[in-house]
């Protein structure tokens, strides 16, 4: 059962770094690879700005190393019933809570550059 649980997790994550990864790719393709990407701003003023590949892959990278970590904390050595279904629930929270956090950031981002005239045509 506690394995089931494990998976269970896995299936959430998968499918959360499956969306952040393909907003990054759609955003990858319309953004020059000499643009500074905003990643902070007031309003629609970006105030920190960063590179393409700094800007759109560090939330992605930084969700699948804390997958890995929770993946095996989930699998661990002598992790009872009650345990597992407490990971299974921080995993079934936080995998979606990463991937809408991403979207509304690429979102953004990408709403200050064509704004801007900084971006490249859908493809």
């Amino acid at each position: 059962m506690v394995h089931a649980l494990s998976l269970a997790g896995d299936v959430f994550w998968i499918l959360a770094l499956a969306l952040m990864a393909s907003f990054t790719l759609a955003a990858w393709k319309r953004i020059p690879g000499d643009a500074k990407v905003p990643v902070l701003w007031k309003g629609m003023t970006a105030t920190v700005r960063a590179p393409r590949a700094a800007a759109l892959l560090t939330l992605p990278i930084l969700a699948f190393a804390i997958g890995i970590w929770l993946k095996l904390e989930s699998r661990g050595a002598g992790l009872d019933l009650e345990n597992a279904v407490i990971g299974l629930l921080v995993r079934v929270t936080l995998a979606p809570l990463f991937a809408l956090l991403h979207i509304g950031r690429v979102h953004k981002a990408l709403a200050i550059l064509d704004a801007e005239g900084g971006l490249g045509p859908a493809r």
